[in-house]
């Protein structure tokens, strides 16, 4: 019964330790700053994923994405959306930051498959404060001017 309690227990620590594994080098140093937006599984939890949305409409985020190939995160200044479908239901997607302000009403829209492992949103003020308080993560973090995510 103790063998199996302890393997258990080591088991578990393991895993947990195994999720808690950075993201990318200096990733702890942003944590607080990562917003959570359910876009996993965006279909089978709308309404939680239209929920969370909502309450970060109007809020600049940092939309990260880890380059498999260099290690660095890719990072593009976004806002999420909510809008009415022609069915009368909701639907969320991400606009690039420059393109919200943009007088001709024509935007590029993403709908991003949102990978836990890989991918991260950040309030953007908070990213901007710890990235000026920690400039070594210059070295690891890519802002991508124009060019949404892939």
């Amino acid at each position: 019964m103790r063998t199996a309690l302890l393997v258990f227990l080591l088991t578990t620590s393991m895993v947990a330790h195994a999720q808690r594994k950075p993201l990318f080098p200096g990733a702890e140093k942003l944590e607080s700053c990562t917003v959570d937006l359910p876009r996993t599984y965006a279909k089978k939890d709308k309404e939680r994923c239209v929920q969370a949305a909502r309450f970060l409409e109007d809020q600049e985020l940092i939309y990260a994405i880890r380059d498999k190939a260099t290690g660095r995160m890719n990072c593009t200044r976004v806002f999420v959306v909510v809008d009415k479908a022609a069915d009368g239901g909701e639907y969320v997607y991400v606009e690039e930051a420059a393109q919200r302000m943009r007088p001709d009403g024509l935007k590029q829209a993403w709908f991003p498959k949102f990978k836990p492992a890989s991918e991260r949103f950040y309030n953007a003020t908070c990213f901007d404060a710890q990235v000026a308080a920690h400039p070594e993560l210059k070295e690891v973090l890519v802002e991508m001017a124009t060019e949404g995510p892939k």
